[in-house]
């Protein structure tokens, strides 16, 4: 199996990040959650003094890009730091937009003198606000499925105040994992500021049992948000992440769902009530990789029918374009464009728009 960090385009950032401790030390800067996660250093604001720097930036495209990337960062009058000497956080900034596209996040990266935001497509922290109060991760061992750049588990990390707070310090172990060497990269860069212990596979859903089998040991709490209406085979994907769950332990998943009644008000109610899934043709709000969108019913019957038992509804909310949209830390289109021009409650395909459900569920 080809290692994803060994690709061509994926190769020169990885190279990147293994020189940061050239420029900044590793765990420089402390961290904290609102609205995203805020990463914090005073050694962003330090000056380019000598020329341990040198061979990351020119891997970066030089210093005429270095000059560029100062436009992204704001100085304390939120004013762009053009012209300004080459501070620390310039070069993290030209790294941080070789690393597009930022799907999760937002990133805010703060000295007292300047600062870097990433305004990433989907405003992430508003996914877990709705999870948090009925998470329960002290002393768990804890995947995240699908995770991306990691933003989830830096936000358990932070220790999220809610209903139900958990301090970082009790997480006995945090595991991440996802095939993509791109969103890697921007984990690696990210955590080599904050040094937190959390682990990183480049793995799909499909190894969670080979990986458990591995280890010696299964997990307590699996988050797989935003996978399943990715997987062709929906039985197999919910069955993993049940084998690699301790007896009793619990999942969350969110998945895009199918809601009869968006397309057929006056439905007989025997019908509605039947466990049933929208089989996508071709491609749903232009994503070709997704395949089943269930109803209430059905998603529950999946569930059970794979090892799950006490399916709990956390909340059904519809994706709107304050959650998810363009912005120019990715390079692709976004919601605003997935959608019917003329009826925003329909896909560009004229399926129902996005809307997703949240579940808890516990392994039997």
């Amino acid at each position: 199996m080809a290692n994803p960090l060994e690709s061509k385009h994926i190769a020169p950032l990885y190279r990147a990040i293994t020189l940061l401790d050239r420029l900044v030390e590793k765990g420089c800067a402390s961290f904290g959650y609102n609205n995203g996660v805020q990463i914090y250093s005073e050694s962003f604001a330090m000056p380019l003094v000598d020329s341990r720097a040198d061979e990351l930036i020119a891997l970066l495209g030089g210093a005429d890009e270095l000059e560029w990337a100062k436009s992204l960062v704001l100085d304390k009058s939120q004013a762009p730091r053009q012209g300004k000497e080459s501070c620390v956080l310039d070069v993290l900034a030209l790294l941080a937009w070789r690393l597009k596209g930022w799907r999760k996040g937002p990133f805010t990266l703060a000295s007292p003198s300047c600062s870097l935001h990433i305004d990433s497509e989907w405003q992430s922290y508003m996914k877990w606000d709705l999870l948090a109060p009925f998470v329960q991760i002290g002393g768990a061992k804890v995947a995240d499925v699908g995770c991306n750049n990691g933003f989830y588990m830096f936000a358990m990390y932070a220790g999220r105040k809610a209903e139900s707070p958990q301090m970082p310090q009790s997480l006995q172990k945090i595991v991440g994992f996802d095939p993509s060497g791109l969103f890697y990269c921007q984990f690696a860069w990210l955590n080599h500021l904050l040094d937190l212990p959390i682990g990183y596979e480049l793995l799909g859903v499909q190894d969670l049992p080979a990986y458990v089998q591995r280890v010696g040991e299964k997990f307590d709490v699996i988050f797989c948000l935003g996978v399943l209406y990715h997987r062709s085979d929906v039985f197999a994907t919910l069955k993993s992440i049940a084998q690699s769950l301790e007896t009793g332990g619990v999942a969350f998943i969110d998945t895009l769902i199918f809601d009869i009644n968006d397309v057929a008000s006056t439905l007989d109610s025997s019908i509605a009530g039947l466990p049933l899934a929208l089989s996508v043709r071709g491609s749903y709000a232009k994503m070709s990789n997704v395949y089943l969108l269930p109803n209430l019913s059905a998603l529950e019957g999946w569930c059970e029918r794979c090892g799950f038992e006490s399916v709990e509804m956390l909340a059904i909310v519809p994706t709107t374009t304050r959650e998810q949209r363009k912005t120019r830390w990715i390079d692709s289109l976004s919601l605003e464009n997935f959608l019917d021009p003329n009826d925003s409650s329909k896909t560009i395909e004229g399926y129902p728009a996005p809307k997703r459900a949240y579940i808890k569920v516990r392994r039997k």
